[in-house]
């Protein structure tokens, strides 16, 4: 492995490694947590799911 790879690429990996450890202390690997829920809700304001567009394209004549 050549020197340069390694000088270029260090910073990148010293940075990866950091963002680890802060996510780890931060408890963003703790699946055992109760305050959030797993199911995400999504409000539609239409029951039936259905999407309607209308009018998109402005036409003059």
């Amino acid at each position: 492995m050549d020197i340069r790879y390694l000088i270029v690429g260090a910073p990148f990996i010293i940075a990866f490694f950091y963002t680890l450890f802060w996510l780890k202390r931060w408890g963003a690997f703790n699946s055992s947590s109760g305050d959030h829920p797993k199911k995400i809700n999504i409000k539609n304001e239409r029951s039936s799911g259905d999407l309607i567009i209308e009018n998109i394209f402005l036409t003059k004549n």
